[in-house]
């Protein structure tokens, strides 16, 4: 279980999990991932990783899709109420996420249950009985709940569900082992709280560094657009692990590679000393990701093209095309219909603050006539291109 011990942030109480491990049995280990948006982003995966790394040791691994805790809303760090996400939005959701989270980890070792099953079910009789497993005072010793207590932000009562639910999954589950990023810490442990009401023995508690997006600020999350998806081309992922800033690769190093610890120290200290260049080390980095999402291959087209695009400041030889008939074109929809931006405020905001090219030229108008336009190179950021012709 190196792996696993000398990644983690937290094992909780170790003497449970030393004990675990001498019993030999097949453990079962738990994760549950809130389908709140369509992707799976390298936080996920990084987390998931470890989950593969458990199933690798020879235990279960049994992921719990929270379908149902997903309407609820995890409240972890947050420092207001969170608005509800109905079924159809959870379910499509589940759709996008779970192919991709087997793709990741192994079949043989795996079990995939949705919290609904037995949340959905619990009557007001069960309610009322998992409610008494948890004080008031527990609850507001909870740090971001205790915040929002003193100053006056309402906490809604079903967000203290949200980490009953969770403990409940554990008590449905069996689980011997929970894990989690650092943030979920104090949930896992009161699951722990509830499997003893329960009359269950209590999971250990493992939690990993959560990993910080391209802003280089917080943590990676789709909401926040910060966050690489592992369903990117290889391209992209590598590009914008390129984009990183250097004091972040390190957790990138810890959680995404197999590298040992003893190496990936010893180059953070040649760095810190000045006698590696840490942008050659990212590459590396980037090259280590990209070759296991995808293969060597790709991984070395990937490195290529960013050299070309970023360092050679060259145009990428397969740009997509498209042909344009209508002449005055309004620049977000185009951007938008044709998928190099997610939304019109996301072009409207990238072409205003300059970060748009038509020709190699920033622009900054937000219309422009076809006649302007016909045979032109479109460039978003560094890496996304879009050629345009005239019908």
């Amino acid at each position: 279980m190196k792996y696993i011990e000398e990644r983690s942030s937290v094992i909780n109480p170790l003497n449970d999990y030393d004990e675990l491990l001498k019993s030999k049995k097949k453990l079962r280990i738990k994760l549950g991932v809130d389908p709140t948006a369509p992707d799976v982003t390298l936080g996920w995966y990084a987390i998931l990783r470890s989950l593969r790394k458990f199933q690798e040791y020879g235990h279960t691994a049994v992921l719990i899709l929270g379908e149902f805790t997903a309407q609820v809303g995890d409240p972890s760090g947050k420092s207001e109420t969170r608005s509800v996400l109905d079924s159809g939005e959870i379910d499509k959701n589940s759709k996008g996420v779970l192919p991709v989270i087997k793709s990741i980890l192994h079949e043989d070792n795996l079990e995939i249950v949705s919290n609904k099953e037995w949340l959905s079910k619990l009557s007001i009789s069960d309610m009322m009985n998992l409610a008494s497993s948890t004080t008031l005072a527990q609850m507001l010793e909870r740090e971001d709940f205790s915040k929002r207590y003193d100053e006056k932000n309402p906490i809604s009562l079903l967000e203290f569900f949200y980490p009953l639910f969770q403990g409940y999954d554990s008590v449905a589950i069996k689980a011997d082992i929970e894990i989690g990023g650092n943030d979920q810490l104090w949930n896992l442990m009161l699951g722990r709280e509830i499997q003893k009401y329960y009359n269950l023995k209590p999971q250990v508690a493992v939690t990993f560094p959560l990993l910080v997006g391209t802003d280089g600020k917080k943590k990676m999350s789709q909401s926040l657009d910060n966050y690489i998806s592992v369903k990117d081309t290889p391209e992209n992922i590598y590009g914008k692990i390129m984009s990183i800033p250097d004091d972040v690769m390190w957790d990138y190093f810890l959680m995404l590679t197999d590298l040992e610890i003893e190496e990936i120290n010893e180059t953070k200290a040649l760095v810190l000393s000045e006698k590696l260049n840490p942008f050659d080390i990212k590459k590396s980095l980037g090259k280590i990701i990209t070759n296991e999402l995808y293969d060597e291959d790709s991984a070395l087209l990937a490195e290529e093209s960013f050299s070309n695009i970023t360092i050679n400041k060259n145009v990428p030889i397969n740009i997509p095309e498209i042909i344009v008939d209508q002449n005055d074109i309004h620049l977000p929809n185009l951007l938008t219909e044709n998928l190099i931006t997610k939304s019109n405020s996301e072009a409207r905001r990238i072409i205003s603050s300059g970060g748009f090219k038509i020709n190699d030229v920033k622009y900054t108008e937000l219309d422009i006539s076809l006649d302007k336009l016909n045979d032109s190179i479109l460039q978003i950021g560094k890496r996304k291109f879009l050629r345009i012709n005239k019908k």
